[in-house]
């Protein structure tokens, strides 16, 4: 593990992460887990649309099985009421909306059987230029907490890492960077 020091500090780095690699990482995240971009724009119709009950199924649906939660997408449906889920994303959207993602996330936690991984997912595709997705890989890999704090800190970080970036690749939006980070954490 590299070491470096930072405002006087030593620090252990646990991901290296060059501007010219991104584009390769994003490629390769892209053909690991197909289906992205199709999933952000039903994310982006169910939005528009209010938030309504068949589509907010549909959609945790989509997005549990897209984040390879099949064993998993059957207890969140059958554990929760329609109206439970519809209400968890509206006011999950409402928070997005006004940049508490942290909190998004944590409302979405609040139903069965959908953990910080799979809140994060369909926090992510409702909003993807603003919410990241923080799961078991990435939390094992960098050491942030299970808790709305490291959900917020990996956010922040994020973000840091997409304002250092801009000058390289100015397309990018924060869950690109979560992407990236992803893939290279996994090796591919």
């Amino acid at each position: 593990m590299p070491i470096a020091e930072l405002n006087e500090q030593v620090v252990f780095v646990r991901l290296e992460l060059s501007p010219a690699e991104i584009p390769g990482l994003l490629e390769r995240h892209a053909k690991k887990y197909p289906g992205a971009a199709a999933l952000e724009q039903r994310g982006a119709a169910l939005v528009e649309a209010g938030v309504q009950v068949v589509a907010a199924l549909e959609f945790v649906e989509a997005v549990v099985r897209w984040g390879r939660g099949q064993r998993f997408v059957g207890r969140v449906l059958d554990q929760n009421a329609a109206e439970q889920i519809t209400g968890a994303l509206q006011e999950a959207n409402a928070l997005l909306n006004t940049g508490q993602v942290a909190a998004a996330v944590s409302r979405l936690q609040q139903l069965r059987y959908l953990g910080q991984s799979f809140a994060s997912k369909i926090a992510r595709f409702m909003n993807p230029a603003v919410a990241v997705i923080l799961d078991e890989v990435i939390r094992s890999a960098l050491g942030y907490r299970e808790d709305q704090a490291g959900y917020q800190e990996f956010l922040h970080d994020c973000q840091a890492s997409l304002a250092l970036l801009a000058p390289h690749h100015s397309q990018l939006r924060v869950c690109d960077v979560e992407a990236a980070i992803f893939a290279k954490i996994q090796g591919y």
